[in-house]
């Protein structure tokens, strides 16, 4: 495990969460449970595990950083139009699994309709918008927000794919971070590490257009910690030599 602090009492882990020291806080996005499901509506089976990889980081990071509080900043579940069975039961077991070991919030995503219907019956609090906490914003990033100040999000899934001596390519999570204090989250969910940083040069989170890319700072989440890779300007500058 390495983590590795952005600002006074906020850090970025190798947990692909991120902990809020002064709040003892745990923030994490996109689990996406339930994928596995809509992926074999299309047509496509593929084996159902991603609730207990996800479960056993949960695990993991509860040991490590004992915090007070988690929240998760949207897209707890994956399906847009209903609450599949699978969907729904593993959302109820995560969320159980938070609350019998910490206090779970819940922020929506633009994936999490219905999901309110699943907290009320579990009295987990949700929040439509966004979560003041401390100095911070949480948020997920899908709407269109006027947020004066610094702030935490998910939804645009930042990752890198890199290459080796070899020539084989892997892909791997990244945390973004902007001057401002605007901190990106990568998705939690094992099955969704994400849109390449170097696939395009906007965003897709609506709160944050007008932000230039290039601007903000990468950290990779690799297997055996944190790799700072500068700002994302600087990463296509160098493209010919990692990508």
């Amino acid at each position: 495990m390495q983590k590795k602090r952005l600002e006074r009492d906020l850090y970025i882990t190798s947990d692909r969460c991120l902990w809020y020291r002064k709040e003892e806080t745990i923030v994490i996005a996109d689990l996406h449970l339930g994928q596995e499901s809509s992926i074999a509506s299309q047509g496509t089976t593929i084996p159902r595990i991603q609730r207990d990889i996800i479960i056993d980081a949960l695990s993991t990071i509860i040991e490590r950083y004992q915090p007070r509080t988690v929240v998760i900043a949207g897209d707890l579940k994956h399906e847009f139009n209903r609450n599949r069975k699978q969907e729904f039961r593993e959302v109820y077991q995560v969320m159980e699994f938070l609350r019998e070991r910490t206090s779970l919030v819940v922020v929506r995503g633009n994936h999490d309709n219905y999901l309110k219907n699943i907290t009320n019956s579990a009295g987990i609090p949700f929040y439509e918008h966004g979560l003041p906490m401390g100095d911070y914003y949480i948020t997920h990033g899908h709407l269109d927000l006027e947020i004066d100040g610094k702030m935490i999000m998910g939804h645009e899934h930042p990752s890198l794919r890199i290459r080796d001596d070899m020539f084989a390519t892997l892909k791997r999570p990244c945390f973004l971070h902007h001057p401002s204090g605007i901190t990106i989250l990568p998705a939690f969910s094992p099955l969704s590490y994400g849109r390449d940083l170097l696939s395009g040069d906007r965003f897709i989170s609506k709160v944050l257009q007008g932000y230039n890319m290039d601007e903000f700072r990468a950290y990779l989440v690799a297997e055996d910690g944190l790799l700072d890779l500068f700002t994302v300007g600087d990463i296509k500058e160098a493209m010919p030599d990692i990508c």
